[in-house]
């Protein structure tokens, strides 16, 4: 077979048959050779970067590998912003392009695709010869699942057209020739038996002991692990912003901890004295550079020994995949005699919590448009109990985690790694074709919105369901503050949206605009299928984040 076809065998045999592109000259054979064949679905985007962002929100609304491909130099250069952000948020998916600088072809699309990868801290895996398709398949998918990174595939000039003969079955190397963690293929090997009895020495000793899940406790799928322990150890359990709600409907779940936790959640992590955290790097913005537990000794487990914590250096540390290791820590534990549970001390529940966000007295004042907290809880109420939930970033979004619920980390997607506005909708693209059973609902400032609004129209060419809330205080919100820092004229940072009704409607959707409570209610509880845009007017004078403090 030629190398076009070869591509779309070897997505097959990985696992992996969605792929998310504005497609062009490099890419164009072998996606449309695999469309044709069925062995590839096909969800095309407007802007190279929507590709990789709706790449990840399928990938972490799916928990499968899906790919995203653009053409070379140009395209790639376009979706760099996106590859950076599923970088960061350790987002595993294939990235399949062109070879950049081209060798055999003449181009001014030329651009060092390998140093930006590096740049970007992706797995970079060339294909110099069309001999090479499975192995750098093999590896880059291998990769990918080890430690939940973004993994480059680059194609080199030829490639496309040369023949090729693919192994029986399989896709080439093993992962352990290659150099990638074994054991499901994300590090399986037993935790050391040391470090694991220390972890069982810490969580007998706590009194206000605390599970902490992050992304990799999301990738590892160990949340039936995990609560099991915290039940046997008397812990309460807590999460990332990353693993947002993977606790969802526990008894003694605290929910979001860190920066952005509510006050009154700050509160109780103050006391915890040990922390067990799991797939989650302790960076500043969980602890709070130790502001967050003043009091706590850690144990952290990751999948890669290579990862340095940032924020607190754990007494003990745990390498290996998470349900792997949190398995050992039960075995552990029972071989102790320690099988009778242990009570959980007392602290706020949920209901308590985003009570106590919403009584925080911010200054508002109805007369300049909605509480963006009330804007949240009339959604949490409406919203069908399947809901899958995506942010994009920006000021207004903080108190969001904790007033609209869902019921896994799989339906709660936060876009803002990377701190780049205008990235949640494209996750919310691929949320929605992820998961087209259930109402995928975006929430999002009117900055972010306009950024990437060209593809709504993915919605409308992949005929998706979405509905796009924007919390719109017509101003950039996040620079608010030099205005008045710098005596700085308003209109700097004033915007206005054009009207959302003809905007949606050229896109085959509906809009609206919400200005009042009773608004507010009905189109929370009318959103229907196809594409919905709502223009809420929110108070533009404060700062809800202030909510959390």
């Amino acid at each position: 077979m030629k190398g076009y076809e070869a591509i779309p065998e070897l997505l097959r045999r990985g696992g992996t048959s969605t792929v998310f592109s504005m497609v062009g000259n490099t890419n164009v054979p072998w996606i449309g050779h695999g469309v044709k064949t069925g062995a590839l679905r096909l969800v095309k985007t407007r802007h190279e970067e929507t590709a990789v962002n709706a790449a990840e929100g399928f990938s972490r609304a799916a928990g499968e590998i899906p790919v995203c491909s653009v053409t070379q130099g140009p395209g790639f250069a376009n979706a760099l912003n996106g590859l950076v952000s599923a970088t960061r948020t350790h987002v595993p998916l294939l990235f399949v392009v062109g070879e950049s600088p081209a060798t055999k072809v003449k181009t001014t699309m030329n651009l060092d695709q390998r140093a930006l990868c590096e740049v970007a801290g992706a797995g970079f895996h060339h294909v110099a010869e069309a001999s090479q398709l499975a192995d750098r398949f093999g590896a880059a998918l291998a990769a990918a699942r080890w430690n939940g990174c973004p993994q480059v595939v680059s194609i080199a000039d030829g490639v496309l057209t040369a023949d090729v003969e693919l192994p029986a079955e399989g896709l080439g190397s093993s992962p352990e020739r290659l150099g990638v963690g074994t054991g499901s293929e994300r590090g399986g090997a037993t935790p050391d038996p040391a470090a694991v009895e220390s972890t069982v020495d810490l969580l007998a000793s706590a009194r206000r002991p605390l599970i902490l899940a992050g992304q990799g406790a999301i990738l590892a799928d160990c949340r039936a692990e995990l609560a099991e322990l915290a039940t046997l150890t008397g812990a309460q359990t807590g999460t990332t912003l990353r693993a947002n709600w993977f606790f969802s409907g526990r008894a003694g779940d605290l929910g979001l901890c860190g920066n952005w936790a509510p006050a009154l959640v700050r509160k109780a992590l103050a006391e915890v004295d040990v922390v067990f955290a799991v797939g989650a790097s302790l960076n500043t913005w969980t602890t709070g550079d130790r502001q967050v537990f003043p009091a706590a000794r850690f144990a952290r487990v990751d999948v890669d020994p290579e990862t340095v914590p940032t924020g607190a250096d754990p007494d003990v540390s745990l390498f290996g995949d998470a349900q792997h290791v949190v398995r050992a820590v039960l075995d552990a534990w029972r071989a102790r005699g320690l099988t009778n549970p242990k009570p959980v001390v007392a602290r706020p529940t949920i209901a308590q919590v985003q009570e106590s966000v919403r009584a925080v007295d911010v200054g508002h004042d109805p007369a300049r448009g909605l509480d963006l907290r009330e804007v949240f809880g009339v959604f949490d109420e409406h919203l069908p109990a399947n809901r899958v939930v995506v942010t994009d970033a920006g000021r207004s979004l903080k108190t969001l985690p904790t007033l609209v619920s869902a019921e896994s980390a799989r339906q709660w997607l936060i876009g803002n790694s990377f701190g780049s506005i205008g990235r949640g909708l494209g996750i919310a693209i691929g949320a929605a074709a992820a998961r087209p059973a259930d109402p995928v609902v975006l929430f999002c400032g009117d900055g972010g919105f306009m950024m990437a609004a060209q593809d709504l129209d993915a919605v409308r060419l992949n005929g998706l369901s979405l509905t796009v809330v924007v919390t719109n205080d017509e101003q950039l919100g996040a620079e608010a503050k030099y205005v008045d820092q710098y005596d700085l004229p308003p209109e700097m940072i004033r915007q206005t949206l054009p009207d959302v009704a003809q905007l949606a409607g050229a896109f085959g959707g509906t809009g609206r605009v919400v200005r009042t409570r009773e608004e507010l209610a009905a189109a929370a509880a009318g959103a229907g299928p196809g594409l919905t845009v709502l223009d809420v007017r929110i108070d533009p004078q404060i700062d809800c984040a202030g909510a959390l403090k």
